[in-house]
C-alpha cells in the first residue's frame, strides 16, 4: 500500500516549532463553523463562517507547519520560474452574514532570496466538481509571512453577504505585482491520519490548506444533531453539489483490510483519524464512511470502530472503547456502531477514531472514504481543477 499525502504537494518546512503563543491570529476551536463548538446559541458578531484551524494539543500548533504544504507561486517565482500555481479550499458557510477577513497558513519559501510577500486572498462561489471555484465575490491583499505559525490575513472591503449552508471557496492567487511570490500554503491539523499495516501505527499528515473566514452575521452550526447525540468531533457534512456527507467521488479512499481480504490476501490495513473533543461527556456512537469495495466477491461486512487516546505524533495510543459496525455497500451510507460502557471524553483533549478487524472480520475489504473537508482546487494558469485529499470521514457523538 502506498500512503498518499496529497495530489499536489510542495516542500516540507524544516523546523517544527510551538505556535500557540506567537500566531498572528488566535482562532478558537471550530466545530462545523461555530467558535468553541457551540451549537445552540447564535453569535451576533465575530462569526466564523468556515475554518479548519484549531489547536493541536501535542504541539500547540493551529496548523501543521511540519507537514508538506502546497506550492503557491506567481509566474516569476524563484523555485520554478515560469510556472504559476494557485490554490483553493472550500467551505460551507455556517452562518448568513458579511465576511470581513480571510486568514491562511501561507509562508514564504525563502524570504532572503525570494522576498515578494504579497498574495491575493479571495472568496469565490462554487462551480461543483470537477471545476471547483466559480466566480470571485470579494478579494483582499495579504502579506505572506516568513515565520511558521503566523497567518497571512486579508481584510475584505465591500464583501457581499454569504448564505448559511452555501458552498464557497477561499482562493489564493497572484496579480501582476505579486508575480514573484514563492510560498507554501500549509495544511490543517484536520488532515492527520494514521495507518497500521500489522506492525504498529504510523502517523501521516495530508495537505488540506489551513484557513479561516471571519466576519459579522447571525447563524447556527450547519450540523444540528439531535439533543441526545451532541457531536464531540467529526468532519461529516453535506456537500450541496453531491448531496452526500462525504467525498466518495474525487478520491479513492483509504483501504481497510483484514488479512483474508480479496484484493491483497495476507495484508492487513487498519486506519485511524484524530479529533479534538469539542465538549466533555460520554460518547455513544461512531459513524464512519467505510464502504465495501466488492460486496459480491468479498462480502464480509463487519468492522470494529474504536476510540483511542492520542500518542503524540505516533498516532493512536490506548484503546478506550470499541463497537462492531456493519459496513454498507451503497455510497453515502455510513458504518455506525453503538458504544457501551464508554469512558467520558474531556473537552480539548485529542482522541482517535480507529477502524480495525478481529478474527471474525478477517475477510473485510473496504474503503474509508474522505471528508468533504479534504477537497482542494489547483490552477496552473489554464483553469481550476478540483481534487480530494482523502481525510477519512467520521463523526463521534
Amino acid at each position: 500500500m502506498s500512503v498518499r499525502v496529497s495530489g499536489w504537494v510542495g516542500g516540507t518546512l524544516l523546523s517544527i516549532v510551538a505556535c500557540g503563543a506567537v500566531m498572528a491570529e488566535q482562532p478558537e476551536f471550530v466545530l462545523d463553523g461555530n467558535p468553541n463548538g457551540t451549537q445552540a446559541v447564535p453569535e451576533m458578531r465575530g462569526i466564523t463562517f468556515g475554518s479548519n484551524l484549531f489547536l493541536e494539543p501535542c504541539s500547540s500548533r493551529k496548523y501543521d507547519a511540519s507537514a508538506p504544504g502546497y506550492f503557491l507561486w506567481g509566474p516569476d517565482n524563484c523555485t520554478s520560474a515560469g510556472r504559476l500555481e494557485w490554490l483553493a479550499v472550500p467551505f460551507i458557510a455556517s452562518a448568513t452574514g458579511v465576511p470581513e477577513r480571510v486568514s491562511a497558513a501561507i509562508i514564504l519559501t525563502d524570504p532572503t532570496h525570494c522576498p515578494e510577500n504579497s498574495v491575493t486572498l479571495s472568496v469565490y462561489t462554487d462551480a461543483c466538481y470537477p471545476t471547483g471555484p466559480g466566480q470571485p465575490l470579494v478579494s483582499g491583499i495579504a502579506t505572506a509571512v516568513s515565520a511558521p505559525c503566523h497567518l497571512a490575513v486579508a481584510r475584505l472591503d465591500k464583501a457581499p453577504v454569504l448564505t448559511r449552508g452555501t458552498k464557497y471557496w477561499v482562493v489564493a492567487t497572484t496579480n501582476a505585482e505579486q508575480s514573484g511570490l514563492d510560498s507554501n500554503w500549509y495544511g490543517s491539523n484536520d488532515a492527520q491520519y494514521a495507518v497500521n499495516l500489522g506492525d504498529g501505527w504510523q502517523q501521516f499528515a495530508g495537505g488540506t490548506p489551513a484557513f479561516m473566514v471571519q466576519g459579522s452575521g447571525t447563524g447556527l452550526s450547519q450540523m444540528l444533531p439531535a439533543a441526545s447525540h451532541p457531536v464531540f468531533g467529526g468532519n461529516l457534512f453535506v456537500d450541496p453539489c453531491t448531496g452526500c456527507n462525504y467525498d466518495d467521488t474525487n478520491g479513492p479512499g483509504f483501504p481497510v483490510y483484514g488479512p483474508e481480504n480479496c484484493a491483497s490476501p495476507g495484508t492487513t490495513t487498519w486506519l485511524g483519524v484524530p479529533f479534538v473533543a469539542a465538549r466533555s461527556g460520554v460518547p455513544e456512537r461512531i459513524s464512519a464512511s467505510v464502504i465495501l469495495y466488492d460486496p459480491v466477491s468479498c462480502p464480509q461486512n463487519k468492522v470494529t470502530l474504536s476510540l483511542y487516546t492520542d500518542n503524540c505524533g505516533l498516532g493512536p495510543g490506548t484503546l478506550l472503547v470499541s463497537g462492531i459496525a456493519t459496513v454498507p455497500t451503497a455510497p453515502c451510507d455510513l458504518a455506525v456502531t453503538r458504544l457501551r460502557n464508554a469512558p467520558p471524553l474531556t473537552e480539548g483533549t485529542k482522541y482517535w477514531v480507529v477502524a480495525t478487524t478481529n478474527e471474525q472480520q478477517a475477510g473485510l475489504e473496504a474503503n474509508w472514504y474522505g471528508s468533504n473537508d479534504g477537497q482542494n482546487g489547483l490552477n496552473l494558469g489554464y483553469g481550476w481543477m478540483q481534487f480530494g485529499s482523502d481525510i477519512p470521514g467520521f463523526m463521534m457523538q
